[in-house]
């Protein structure tokens, strides 16, 4: 059985009062077990925002690396199909420059759930597009967030907007 957009944001709110990010996982693990609630395209898409929710279907391009970035909220990404590789980071208080703490892969199916504190690197290791559902727990395109070059180990400000037609654009 399909569960629509619109029963999804619902239950997800309801989550989202409680405080309840179990609960805000489990959503995501089941949503991703169907089709995507938008269909397939070459961009990512906003599918909600409200100043304690956002909801994302991302399309990665394969090949694709980001920088290591925060998100200074909790965030939940289901993989509806691909593989979504992470590397996590923590800033190093001595230096302020970012330490390599861990990995994983994301593949079809399976949920990763992010801290308010975590940052991550994401990449695409496939030859086919990384699909995947972003739950976050504030409005996305309105954090003050960070992104850092690994080479320089500068940090600056890392934003996300949208074009006219509700795509995603950094």
């Amino acid at each position: 059985m399909c569960i629509s957009l619109n029963v999804f944001l619902k239950e997800l709110r309801q989550a989202v009062r409680d405080d309840d990010l179990a609960a805000v996982t489990n959503l995501v693990r089941a949503a991703i077990r169907e089709p995507p609630f938008v269909p397939q395209s070459g961009s990512s898409q906003l599918l909600h925002s409200e100043p304690g929710l956002t909801v994302l279907h991302t399309t990665v391009n394969p090949g694709f690396v980001s920088p290591p970035h925060d998100h200074r909220t909790w965030a939940v990404i289901g993989v509806y199909g691909g593989q979504e590789d992470n590397t996590f980071y923590r800033l190093s208080p001595e230096t302020r420059r970012l330490e390599q703490i861990g990995r994983r892969s994301v593949h079809y199916g399976e949920v990763l759930t992010l801290g308010v504190d975590a940052i991550h690197q994401i990449a695409n290791p496939l030859a086919d597009k990384l699909i995947a559902l972003h739950v976050y727990g504030r409005n996305i395109f309105e954090i003050e967030r960070s992104a850092w070059d690994l080479v320089s180990g500068l940090e600056r400000p890392f934003k996300l907007t949208l074009d006219s037609r509700g795509r995603v654009r950094p």
